[in-house]
């Protein structure tokens, strides 16, 4: 092998090798704020598997959504974790209603339908937490 080509086969070996971090150092990574507001609605959704109380959700959403409102005030937002945890948010905000009508209603059929509203948005809120996540991947 001619000591021009070793020096290419060198060189495209570093390159290999530094080209992977070179990359992973220029993605953008989650801020301490979008951070925090992660943490804050994890939380929500491990007070409800642990049964928190309805004022306890309210409180938890008051949080977040302040938190919330905080991160939109950011002058270039990730649009994509910005949009899921909005929507992970508005879950949770049709849940506290529709466990607010179920703490109300007397008609079984009505309960039903409260419960499933209230199942189905904790599942969505979670699959917009989740996509949240994947917005730094």
């Amino acid at each position: 092998m001619t000591k021009t080509r070793k020096n290419y086969l060198t060189s495209f070996l570093i390159l290999l090798v530094w080209l992977p971090w070179l990359h992973s150092g220029c993605s953008p990574q989650i801020t301490p704020q979008e951070a925090k507001v992660l943490v804050t609605l994890d939380e929500i959704r491990r007070g409800m598997e642990a049964n928190i109380n309805f004022d306890q959700f309210g409180q938890l959403l008051v949080t977040a959504k302040s938190e919330i409102d905080t991160l939109t005030q950011k002058k270039q937002p990730n649009l994509c974790f910005q949009r899921a945890v909005e929507r992970s948010y508005a879950s949770y905000e049709i849940a506290q209603k529709a466990w607010k009508k179920k703490l109300e209603e007397k008609d079984e059929a009505k309960l039903v339908d409260m419960e499933m509203a209230l199942s189905f948005s904790l599942s969505f809120s979670a699959i917009n937490l989740e996509k949240a996540t994947k917005c730094y991947e």
